[in-house]
């Protein structure tokens, strides 16, 4: 059926598939002639065939050729070209033989396919809707790129590689090529289906795997001295030799003979074993229990500190409502320091960890006036060391007063 459509339409002077238009002027150019020489005498209104379906106007007019064309049309469309044809030979027609010669027997058989084709096209390329692959949208070379029976005129993934003509205009991918790149992932499993050189990235951070020097670590990318400390970690990143500077004084810890700038060079502090690193860390039984610096030990500063800060809290969280001090200088962040460096005494039950509901709450405890039985009841770890109630007071105690070694500590933070 299509080839004969298509064949018609060549032998009919089409450039393709015949329009309304241009099958209207085959019309008036090679069958209005054969209505009026040959049928119009008979098929109008007052001639002998005035009373069959067919009652043409005599007249070469536009709107008389326009008139007969939709009645041929009709008259077509609702099943009768093959009988018009026949009729016009002269079969059962009282008329006789009315298409005196083979070229008006074809081009009225040529102008009745094509009207049946139109009507079976509801698109008007001139393939019939059940034969074509986009019903409803003109496509005369039926092009079907990925072969999946809907035409590319239609297919809202032209080249079937998962990705919608919409998505890959989005992404800037060629929506008839399954692999954009050419980098041989498909373009809905590249994450980079516009670069060659990558297609996926592990951890997300929009650096492809083949770029990125971290690729499992979100937060670097690159490094530019080749010290395996990411860039932005890095604070000397032009440097191999550096990459921290912990006392922030532009000298690199490698280099710097005093790390954390507490006035204790490092190899001071690791005769003394405190931590070379931390400003807040001090010398061996320096901590205090007065946290924050108020010249005496309380329960609802102190004590409510240490609680809060073996419970993890942190800045304004650790801090508000909570310190009596009246130094400048000491605040939540230097409070969370020197409790840091320092939890090593926070374990006052010697089970080796300090925790809120245990050495915490043996700590509050003191500080409220708690004393004995009442002092240890249900606050010691499972492996505490220390298990009596003076035993607990006696570790408490050596740590209250010791102003020299708060004054030491806090000269070198």
């Amino acid at each position: 059926m299509i080839k004969r459509i298509v064949m018609v339409a060549v032998m009919l002077g089409f450039s393709g598939p015949a329009t309304a238009d241009a099958l209207f002027d085959f019309y008036s150019a090679r069958v209005s002639p054969i209505i009026q020489n040959n049928c119009a005498g008979w098929h109008v209104a007052s001639g002998q065939a005035g009373g069959t379906r067919l009652v043409d106007k005599k007249s070469t007019a536009l709107s008389g050729q326009q008139a007969n064309f939709d009645l041929l049309v009709g008259f077509i469309n609702a099943g009768n070209g093959a009988y018009l044809l026949s009729k016009g030979r002269g079969n059962s027609h009282q008329g006789g033989n009315r298409l005196s010669n083979q070229d008006e027997y074809n081009a009225l058989s040529d102008f009745i396919d094509q009207v049946e084709a139109q009507a079976s096209d509801s698109d008007g390329d001139g393939l019939a809707t059940d034969e074509d692959n986009c019903p409803d949208i003109s496509n005369v070379d039926q092009a079907d790129l990925d072969q999946d029976g809907s035409g590319d005129a239609c297919d809202d993934d032209i080249d079937g590689d998962g990705l919608s003509n919409d998505d890959e205009a989005l992404k800037e991918t060629d929506p008839r090529s399954v692999d954009s790149d050419g980098d041989g992932v498909a373009d809905d499993q590249d994450l980079f289906p516009n670069n060659a050189t990558e297609s996926s990235d592990r951890d997300a951070d929009g650096v492809g795997d083949n770029s990125d020097a971290f690729p499992d670590d979100p937060a670097e990318t690159s490094d530019a001295d080749n010290d395996e400390v990411g860039d932005n970690a890095d604070q000397f990143d032009d440097d191999p030799n550096e990459s921290i500077d912990t006392d922030g004084d532009g000298l690199g810890n490698n280099a710097d003979l005093d790390d954390d700038g507490d006035g204790w060079t490092d190899l001071e502090e690791q005769m003394d074993k405190t931590n070379p690193l931390s400003n807040f860390s001090c010398r061996s039984g320096c901590y205090g229990f007065d946290i924050d610096q108020n010249g005496r030990t309380d329960a609802l500063t102190d004590g409510l500190l240490m609680i809060r800060y073996l419970f993890g809290f942190e800045g304004s969280a650790l801090s508000t409502g909570a310190v009596a001090s009246v130094k400048a200088d000491w605040g939540a962040s230097e409070i969370s320091g020197y409790l840091r460096a320092a939890e090593s005494d926070l374990d006052i039950d010697g089970d080796e960890s300090a925790k809120a509901l245990s050495d915490g709450l043996l700590f509050l405890r003191y500080a409220f006036g708690f004393r004995d039985n009442a002092l240890i009841s249900g606050a010691l770890g499972a492996n505490a060391s220390r298990k009596d109630s003076a035993e607990i007071q006696a570790y408490i105690e050596s740590r209250l007063d010791l102003d020299s070694c708060v004054a030491v500590w806090l000269a070198g933070s």
